[in-house]
């Protein structure tokens, strides 16, 4: 599976100036949710015309969902809207929520159970220095900034699969499908970040399942629009052998994605350039997360902060 960048949980630090470090971690909001969502309304193509004709005739909207970042953290969670106007968060956080304001308390919760509960504790003699060197080797959970190859592979994939399942419940009501007839998300395949300009897309493989056991193969194309908005320019069920091109996908090494056949299915890929800057990380990362690794990590921001 190709990687993105962008939900990358490892950090390799570099010298900051001290205050960079020292400054309150400002507090989780979701103040850009309430501007965009506050005039989102949601209509029924059932009642939205009293046509048949016009009714049949309506096409679902492109599934989009909601991004929110953490400040300080290295996850995302997924905000889903449900036609009567609930709020759906990926991962499960309670709910379906009837306000922002729920959503809210409800991720801070999260982020408050997540936070470790003794290594911020100040231990007496500490100095704001050293608070500097454990905020730059540690996540709020405990977690060590840096992290192995296959750390990065399956926090990857954890995330994707989290924005996939948002948007395969946004498909799943969007048609109508329901209960028995509703696709479950089971496993990604393939991901593939594509940079055209200053265009980015997103292109995915991954299968479903449904109560009766049938498995499909998707195809999706995810673009992030007005802040933190991400919508599924495509999503849709594929076969195995249709195999249309992609010069985003095979430039940058995921040969085996599946497309639709049909070239205006989706809008990236059609360009033959390549990732800015090589596409990613690649000098070698022996981190291995031992004792040993994290010793040498304290021992060179030390270095880098004058620190002893």
């Amino acid at each position: 599976m190709a990687m993105g960048n962008n939900e990358d949980p490892c950090q390799d630090h570099v010298g900051e100036p001290p205050s960079a470090r020292t400054q309150p971690q400002p507090q989780p909001s979701l103040s850009y949710l309430s501007k965009l969502l506050g005039t989102t309304t949601f209509k029924d193509n059932e009642t939205s015309s009293s046509s048949p004709q016009a009714v049949a005739k309506t096409q679902p909207p492109n599934p989009a969902i909601y991004v929110r970042k953490p400040p300080g953290w290295y996850f995302s969670i997924y905000i889903r809207i449900d036609r009567s106007g609930s709020f759906h968060t990926y991962p499960h956080l309670g709910g379906p929520f009837k306000s922002l304001q729920e959503v809210e308390k409800a991720i801070e919760r999260y982020l408050d159970d997540k936070r470790h509960k003794t290594l911020w504790k100040e231990q007496s003699g500490d100095s704001g220095m050293e608070i500097v060197i454990k905020k730059a080797l540690y996540w709020p959970d405990g977690r060590t900034r840096r992290c192995s190859d296959n750390q990065v592979v399956e926090h990857t994939r954890e995330q994707k699969s989290l924005m996939l399942q948002a948007l395969l419940d946004t498909y799943n009501e969007d048609h109508k499908l329901f209960g028995d007839d509703a696709y479950e998300f089971k496993d990604i395949l393939h991901f593939q970040s594509i940079g055209e300009g200053i265009m980015w897309y997103k292109h995915f493989n991954f299968t479903t399942k449904t109560k009766d056991g049938i498995e499909d193969l998707f195809f999706a194309e995810v673009k992030e629009e007005r802040d933190n908005e991400l919508v599924a320019n495509t999503f849709c069920k594929i076969e195995s052998n249709e195999n249309g091109h992609c010069y985003g996908c095979i430039n940058n090494g995921t040969m085996d994605m599946k497309h639709p056949d049909k070239a205006d299915a989706y809008s990236g890929g059609h360009l033959d350039v390549h990732m800015p800057f090589g596409g990613g990380r690649r000098r070698p990362n022996t981190w291995t997360g031992s004792k040993e690794d994290v010793a040498a990590e304290e021992a060179r921001l030390r270095y880098i902060y004058g620190v002893k």
